[in-house]
């Protein structure tokens, strides 16, 4: 029977080679469409890479000029020429250089700058459910710290790696021209090296793929701690949040010095074995000198060409190891880059709806909670105009109406249709283009309150951007601004006031022309006199339009067609204001007494 630990050590190097072929081959998928910028870099690096040896191949015939014994001018004729030919050399290697640094740099930031886009792309066109599992902090780790070392790969450790590789080879050529019996003991640890590689790569590549994400995990500690600034400083909660940034931190510590406990034992293996062959490589060649085997100047040739051999081969190791680093990067990147997306925008078309909805029996539940159905057997039906209410306790389900009706998430069973047409089969983007949304707690981009209203409608013209900020009572605060529609909203909108907010969100929507408009607690946190500018505005907003009204305030829904009142999912109550505060014992009524008798 065969070891077992054997055959799983067998499994994981044919696996670590299958994957670092993908992953070498993902870097080179980038760096294709570059190809004529990459190729010239490439031979400019196999040039400076042969200049290299020919330098010490100039430098061993002037110490084997030396060492021949011979005396007299013809000596310093030949050192003096070979002089002139070194110089020469180094000049030109220093201008291939120049060449080969830009070119390669260029081909690399291009091929990573698309590959930023492409990771953007990739992350912003994930459906909801596969978004709801990430943290935010941990993607945009991909985006910033795995693509950090990717580029640190393609830009440095790529181009040294191919350079020292071309040195070895050339180099090992020029030995055994010299002395096929030395050679042999220079190149005699190499089948050891390869096996290493292959033990230690899986090894390392594990290792330094959990540290990039430790890494992600300390990243999501920044990006939530910063963005809930206020309720950290708040609570007076500093130094818990520094607390906890160190231990996410100290778990990647521990994680990268365990990566680093393999790439020393490789790399101080590489550095003992070739110094112990250099050691008898030397004794070997005094004793080929003694007994004239070998000439004393091509025993000089041969020492300057074994110390290009050995820089390379103790330079390689450590630049697979970089490599093996890179590539752990790369899993994470990958697994994300072949993530099933959402339908490309700017591909669907479809006429505009006329606005008639329905829900005919919908159970969902949320694919992180399976067994916790959100929705059971969920229906109701909306004319186009119609005002459609939805009122309950916190968790009845509201505002996951609101996400099914965008088709953020589709329903495990049951349908939801548009003018009678199922939404599974409609083109996604330009489905939602018909909706709009104005939630509770507006989050606006950090940019001026033009490019925030402008939003609904990328391209609008100032003129629109106006007469929409006008129809949602902005206009007079944007007026006393200093800088009017140019005024820098700050991140997340901080600089501007909840009811602003709110405001620059329905102009954004009016903008948008929406045939369905949804309201999610639109003006639940307001003040009087924000909430009567906001819910005017809204009353503008929902003119000739389908609205879903989501409120815990019956104030704002009185005037809705119909009212559902849910309960754990599911719809209890139903009909007109009127309707059901006559119905005394009903739970619509209950909480119409408390919120507008009491």
């Amino acid at each position: 029977m065969p070891n077992s630990k054997t055959s799983d050590d067998r499994a994981s190097r044919k696996l670590w080679d299958r994957d670092a072929w993908k992953g070498a081959a993902f870097f080179l998928d980038y760096l294709r469409p570059h190809k004529w910028v990459f190729i010239p870099a490439f031979a400019a690096l196999c040039l400076t890479a042969l200049a290299t040896v020919w330098f010490f191949s100039l430098l061993g015939q002037m110490v084997g000029i030396a060492m021949d014994g011979a005396k007299g001018a013809g000596i310093m004729e030949r050192a003096n020429h070979l002089l002139w030919v070194a110089i020469v050399v180094v000049i030109g290697q220093a201008f291939i250089a120049f060449w080969r640094i830009w070119l390669f740099a260029k081909a690399s930031e291009r091929a990573l700058a698309t590959l930023r886009s492409a990771l953007f792309s990739r992350i912003i066109r994930l459906p909801m459910a596969t978004l709801g599992l990430h943290r935010v902090g941990e993607l945009a780790s991909r985006l910033s710290n795995d693509v950090e070392t990717m580029r640190e790969t393609l830009v440095a450790t790529m181009p040294q790696l191919i350079r020292h590789t071309v040195m070895l080879v050339v180099a090992l050529v020029l030995l055994f021209a010299k002395s096929v019996k030395l050679s042999l003991f220079m190149i005699a640890c190499i089948p050891v090296v390869i096996v290493l590689i292959a033990i230690f790569g899986a090894r390392i590549r594990k290792l330094t793929r959990k540290a990039q994400d430790d890494l992600a995990a300390s990243q999501v500690v920044v990006d939530e701690t910063l963005q809930a600034v206020t309720s950290v400083k708040a609570f007076a909660n500093e130094d818990y949040e520094i607390s906890r940034y160190r231990r996410y931190l100290d778990t990647f510590l521990d994680t990268a010095i365990k990566a680093s406990l393999p790439r020393a034992t490789f790399v101080a293996f590489i550095i003992s074995a070739f110094s112990a062959a250099l050691t008898v490589v030397t004794w070997y060649a005094v004793r080929m000198v003694s007994s004239g085997a070998l000439r004393p100047e091509d025993l000089a040739q041969f020492a300057l060409y074994s110390s290009v051999v050995g820089m390379s081969f103790m330079t390689i190791p450590e630049l697979i190891t970089q490599f093996q680093r890179a590539l752990g990067a790369t899993d994470r990147v990958r697994e994300i880059l072949a993530s099933e997306v959402e339908p490309v925008a700017s591909e669907q078309t479809m006429p505009r709806l006329r606005g008639d909805i329905a829900m005919q029996h919908v159970t969902f539940a949320y694919p992180a909670r399976p067994e916790v159905k959100v929705l059971h057997d969920f229906s109701f039906e909306a004319k186009a105009g119609q005002r459609i209410a939805l009122v309950g306790p916190s968790g009845a389900g509201k505002s996951t109406v609101a996400a099914m009706l965008y088709r953020f998430f589709s329903p495990d069973s049951g349908s939801v249709l548009y003018d009678g047409e199922d939404i599974a089969s409609m083109p996604l983007s330009a489905m939602r283009r018909n909706l709009a949304l104005v939630p509770q707690e507006v989050l606006l981009f950090g940019g001026s309150i033009r490019e925030n209203i402008a939003y609904g409608k990328p391209g609008a013209s100032d003129e629109e951007i106006t007469k929409a900020a006008q129809q949602a009572n902005a206009e007079e605060f944007i007026a006393r601004l200093p800088e009017g529609y140019a005024t820098v909203v700050g991140e997340r909108g901080t600089q501007l006031s909840g009811g602003q907010r709110q405001r620059i969100a329905i102009a954004r929507a009016i903008l948008a022309d929406p045939a369905i408009l949804i309201l999610d607690e639109a003006t639940s946190a307001l003040d009087a006199e924000s909430e009567r500018l906001v819910q005017d505005a809204l009353d503008k907003l929902m003119e000739n339009r389908t609205s879903i009204i989501i409120a815990h305030r019956l104030s704002t829904v009185r005037r809705a067609d119909q009212i559902l009142v849910m309960s754990g999912g599911a719809v209890i109550e139903r009909g007109t204001h009127d309707e059901l505060v006559a119905g005394g014992g009903s739970l619509y009524a209950t909480l119409a007494r408390l919120q507008l008798e009491g």
